[in-house]
């Protein structure tokens, strides 16, 4: 596949994805995630993925064309479509930049399960759902904390403070 039209399209008119339909957004991810798949397809496949592809692409430039022909003149985009375009970009340029979240470390876990009163009879998989990544021995310090094996034939703690 040389050219995928409905890319060089939004391209040249400067014009984000995010803006089109919902309905031509999903069928540009499916066009994606089937170009994804054309390094990994054997020979004989790989002619009728391209010909399946090629189809996509000229159905999306023609969805594209039917919802905005209005919008549009000699396929460039009307001063409507760029306003739409440009509150869009200052949309995205108002959102703040997502944060890294740090990961809690075990001890807030365990600060948690404490402030929740949950202190007792609790199973080593739900430390393990948690995130706790510390091994858990029969007496384990975590922090302020210690975590102390309850059960002989099963996996429960309780947690007590130090």
């Amino acid at each position: 596949m040389k050219k995928i039209e409905h890319q060089i399209f939004l391209q040249r008119n400067q014009l984000a994805k995010e803006l089109l339909l919902q309905p031509i957004q999903e069928k540009i991810e499916i066009f994606d995630r089937m170009h994804k798949l054309l390094d990994n397809v054997s020979v004989c496949e790989k002619d009728a993925l391209l010909d399946e592809l090629e189809a996509l692409d000229l159905e999306i430039l023609e969805d594209i064309d039917e919802e905005y022909a209005d919008q549009l003149e000699h396929n460039e985009i009307t001063e409507e479509l760029k306003e739409k375009q440009v509150a869009f970009e200052k949309v995205m340029e108002d959102i703040p930049a997502p944060t890294k979240k740090k990961k809690p470390t075990d001890e807030d876990i365990i600060n948690e399960l404490v402030k929740m009163g949950r202190t007792e009879n609790i199973g080593r998989s739900t430390f393990k759902d948690l995130g706790v990544k510390v091994a858990l021995g029969w007496e384990t310090i975590i922090g302020k904390y210690r975590v102390t094996r309850t059960s002989v034939f099963r996996y429960r703690y309780g947690i007590e403070r130090i």
